[in-house]
């Protein structure tokens, strides 16, 4: 990464994986694969995304939620050294940069044809759009060459080598990836706790009774980088201060409390922990994302307790959660009452949009040998 003009060159491995690849083969001439978004929360040290301890390397901590809305992914392999890649502009440097660096990773020279389509068209918007693209690349090649890579040298692959389309040929812009979509979109269960460096602490599978019911702003149809990079600067007093006396205790909660309770299928423990921290009781998360929305037109603050007034009024806390995914704007509910949370949520159906979905429980793909 270039500090003075803040580029990340596509190819680039700032953090390669301690490990040492033998000779890989190619098991298969295609793979196709559906991979699910991710809505996240229960951050716990928001100081790292300002100041890392090392580049590239984000120990936040978070739970993630597989859900729903898709990435289709296929690699095919070709007869030459040349990568030819299917996809939206926007999303072709990182897409080129997931190849490249896991060709690195392999040793490998083989060229791929990669077509990707986000099913879900929502981009900067919480559901970690730019990740499973990436990781689904990844995933792809991975499959093809005969899966050398776990899905935790995957995660930490992509996380600690991670960033997103810039306005220079040939360079990604730095962005900070905590692992969690990589984690949850190849895991193939509906929860998943990342924690430290990229590593995954927790996969678990939610009941079939739970949905996310989602809440997104009419108003933002879609988010560029550029503006995603300007919502940034407005929130580092925030990322810098947030935690500033509870990012070891978040974390002490993470590892002795939340994890071992859903390890033991004990839901309300997770429920009523992500419930506290939306409402700011581990850390000031609504003014957080006020700070980050409100020139958008959008009152957080004021928005997370009317929801969770409305809520639970009437639905258990424990049983029950709410949060902002990722850095917003997506609001999600996970509830096994999705028409009574809809049905409650519809004073708010003027200015935002509400959709029911399914908890995904599965990632899968096709190999044509």
């Amino acid at each position: 990464m270039s500090k003075k003009n803040n580029y990340y060159k596509i190819g680039h491995i700032t953090n390669p994986l301690h490990k040492k690849i033998g000779k890989v083969l190619i098991k298969g001439k295609s793979c196709k694969i559906i991979i699910p978004a991710r809505v996240n929360t229960f951050l716990c040290h928001h100081n790292f995304f300002v100041n890392p301890p090392r580049p590239q390397i984000f120990p936040v901590n978070s739970i993630n939620f597989a859900i729903n809305k898709f990435i289709e992914v296929v690699v095919v392999v070709r007869d030459d050294q040349k990568n030819i890649i299917d996809a939206v502009q926007k999303h072709q440097a990182i897409i080129e940069h997931t190849i490249k660096i896991v060709q690195k990773t392999l040793n490998i020279k083989q060229g791929f044809n990669v077509m990707v389509k986000n099913l879900h068209g929502i981009s900067h918007g919480g559901l970690g759009s730019s990740g499973s693209i990436m990781s689904g690349v990844a995933q792809g090649i991975n499959i093809l060459m005969g899966k050398p890579l776990s899905v935790g040298e995957i995660t930490k692959l992509i996380a600690q080598n991670y960033g997103e389309e810039s306005n220079k040929k040939g360079f990604l812009s730095p962005s900070a990836s905590i692992g969690g979509s990589t984690a949850i979109t190849l895991a193939g269960k509906s929860l998943v706790v990342v924690g430290s460096e990229a590593d995954i602490w927790c996969v678990n599978q939610l009941p079939k009774e739970y949905y996310a019911v989602l809440l997104y702003p009419k108003k933002i149809k879609g988010i560029s980088k550029a503006q995603d990079i300007e919502l940034n600067k407005r929130e580092l007093y925030w990322l810098k201060n947030i935690d500033k006396d509870w990012g070891d205790i978040k974390e002490n909660i993470l590892k002795t409390r939340i994890i071992p309770a859903i390890n033991k299928k004990r839901y309300s423990v997770l429920f009523n922990a992500i419930n506290m921290y939306t409402i700011g009781a581990y850390g000031d998360i609504p003014q957080y994302f006020k700070s980050r929305w409100i020139s958008q037109g959008l009152t957080f603050d004021s928005l997370i307790f009317g929801i969770f007034s409305r809520i639970f009024k009437s639905l258990k806390i424990s049983e029950n959660c709410f949060f902002v995914s990722s850095n917003g704007p997506m609001i999600v509910v996970i509830t096994k009452y999705p028409k009574k949370v809809l049905n409650l949520m519809k004073d708010f159906s003027k200015d935002f949009t509400l959709e029911k979905v399914a908890l995904s429980r599965t990632n899968n793909y096709l190999l044509t040998k």
